[in-house]
């Protein structure tokens, strides 16, 4: 299943179930396509991603639930911690609250007034793990928005390929079904119709092999028109505007079949449409 779907069932948003592949709380199926990622969910990731929301919401660290999940054994030890952790955590934050209670804090006018009441508290206190060894990867500001950025950054040019995919398609799916019913009117041929539509439908919504009728279409069509153009006698026949017809026909040929063969953004386009 996909992302969207995960997410629908887990109550998740999209960026907290990256965030859980990439610390490898869960290891979804991943194929490279074209040099891009694609992840494919099961029923498994998505039991894991609400036990590990679970326990998140319960205060567990990251780290912690790794290691319970890839390390069972050590369950107990790692419960252990966390018991006493919270007994800790709850003894300290309960003497702050008692604090703050004796406190007249309408009094208090600045950090050092505040600090100097709560000092009979802190003095007891150690500093928090991430202020004495700090991941300045992590938690320096810079870094934090310029990941911000590049990840919005990316998520655009992924949206930007999908809709120029998305014009590529339709255009030349329209162009085929208008082109099929113009042809209806002058020869009318109802399978033929119903035929050249479909193939339309299904290039629309996702099918990719289709693609390569549209390639056959096209090349016997290049070949038709250069079959006229080289015949002398024909050509002299012919009016100018049908000569222009035919030309701008052969180079959209040429244009459609490049397109729906070779660009990026068609790619995509279809493998969305095909895989939601």
């Amino acid at each position: 299943m996909k992302i969207k779907e995960v997410c629908s069932r887990t109550g998740l948003t999209e960026r907290t179930v990256r965030f859980y592949v990439e610390e490898q709380l869960i290891l979804p199926q991943t194929t490279l396509r074209n040099g891009r990622e694609y992840r494919e969910y099961n029923e498994q990731d998505v039991a894991e991603l609400i036990v590990i929301a679970d326990l998140r919401k319960l205060f567990f660290t990251i780290e912690e639930i790794k290691r319970m999940k890839h390390t069972p054994a050590e369950i107990d030890a790692v419960l252990g911690a966390y018991k006493q952790k919270l007994a800790a955590d709850a003894a300290s934050k309960s003497a702050i609250v008692e604090a703050l209670e004796g406190m007249n804090i309408a009094l208090v006018n600045d950090v050092f007034e505040l600090a100097g009441q709560l000092r009979n508290v802190s003095q007891n206190l150690p500093l928090p793990k991430t202020d004495i060894a700090p991941n300045f990867g992590r938690l320096d500001p810079e870094s934090k928005e310029d990941r911000e950025r590049q990840y919005n950054e990316f998520i655009a040019r992924q949206e930007r390929q999908f809709q120029m995919g998305k014009i590529i398609v339709y255009t030349i799916g329209v162009i085929h079904i208008i082109s099929a019913l113009v042809s209806a009117v002058s020869d009318f041929n109802l399978f033929s119709l119903i035929l050249q539509i479909a193939i339309a439908i299904a290039l629309l919504a996702g099918v990719t092999w289709v693609r390569y009728f549209y390639v056959f279409g096209a090349v016997i069509t290049l070949l038709g028109c250069l079959f006229v153009l080289f015949d002398g006698e024909i050509m002299g026949m012919l009016p100018a505007w049908i000569i222009v017809w035919i030309i701008v026909q052969m180079v959209y040929s040429v244009a459609a079949s490049i397109l729906l063969l070779r660009s990026q953004a068609v790619s995509d386009f279809l493998y969305a449409q095909k895989n939601g």
